[in-house]
């Protein structure tokens, strides 16, 4: 069976799929760090962290953000604050939301890791970007946007139903 109903776009959706798998690959394997190893969703969360920090955003907001269930995202979490590169904390009035912060050590290993994400991945990613338009840009981003959505839809748990025991 042919695959027309994709049309001209048939080699464009084969690339998001091929990129995705490729992306779900090296989260599995890839571990960046100097003093500390940590590989691609924590170093995702860190650099949320290290952007809205400030505001102090609960977890389940991060999680929201990064398209990633809470529970799994607590676990990344968990293992950021053993490894040292996050903190936890709380406000004095609402000791319910846990806000991240990043530790003097995980700002020192994501400086280090940004230095060299961009000399070995994004230096080249970046320049083709340079050359769309502000609209070309905002229009890859909202086709990427889209099908990051329907990812995360595919992976979102339905609510449990009640069911009656007799």
């Amino acid at each position: 069976m042919k695959i027309e109903w994709m049309g001209k776009y048939r080699e464009f959706v084969a690339t998001l799929f091929r990129s995705g798998n490729a992306y779900a690959q090296i989260v599995k394997q890839t571990t960046v760090g100097n003093k500390v190893k940590f590989g691609p969703y924590e170093v995702q969360i860190m650099e949320h962290i290290l952007e809205y920090g400030d505001k102090n955003k609960n977890m389940v907001w991060y999680a929201r953000q990064l398209g990633m269930l809470p529970s799994t995202f607590s676990k990344y979490v968990k293992k950021l604050v053993e490894k040292g590169l996050v903190e936890k904390y709380h406000l004095s009035d609402n000791k319910k939301n846990i806000i991240l912060k990043l530790s003097e050590l995980g700002i020192e290993e994501y400086e280090l890791y940004s230095k060299t994400a961009y000399e070995l991945w994004f230096r080249d990613f970046f320049r083709l970007l340079d050359n769309l338009s502000e609209e070309q840009l905002q229009q890859t981003q909202e086709i990427i946007a889209l099908w990051g959505n329907w990812c995360t839809n595919l992976t979102q748990k339905k609510e449990a139903e009640l069911i009656k025991i007799d």
